[in-house]
């Protein structure tokens, strides 16, 4: 099983997300968090393979809810996303520093989602 985390404040993002995931895949464990506070609990309780968040949340911004995970990530070598639908180039200077994660289009075509569980697969078997 892929163990992947959505944390988006918008419920219907999340479900749409989650939905569309598991219509193509049997063996995703998707844990969903409303909040950073929420996704950093799963990440410290749970592996996780895949990380896809949302930057723009109240109380915690993506990138603030990544900088108090982000050595268990790393340690766990998860992939790591992060989008945005005001994305910046300033926005895409910030995550640099954590070299590994992607910054990413909110609205990018969904199949983009499914892109990165397959590359995943592929990744993790070889």
């Amino acid at each position: 099983m892929i163990n992947l985390l959505l944390v988006d404040d918008n419920f219907s993002v999340r479900d749409t997300l989650k939905d569309f995931l598991e219509f193509f895949y049997n063996d995703l464990n998707i844990f969903m968090a409303k909040n950073g506070k929420e996704a950093i609990d799963l990440v410290e309780n749970n592996k996780m393979d895949i990380v896809i968040s949302d930057q723009m949340m109240p109380d915690m911004k993506g990138s603030d809810f990544l900088a108090s995970v982000i050595d268990k990530l790393r340690a766990d070598k998860a992939w790591i996303y992060i989008y945005s639908g005001q994305l910046t180039e300033e926005l895409r200077i910030d995550f640099k520093d954590y070299g590994e994660v992607k910054v990413i289009d909110k609205f990018t075509n969904p199949m983009f989602f499914k892109e990165i569980i397959e590359n995943y697969k592929v990744a993790v078997t070889n």
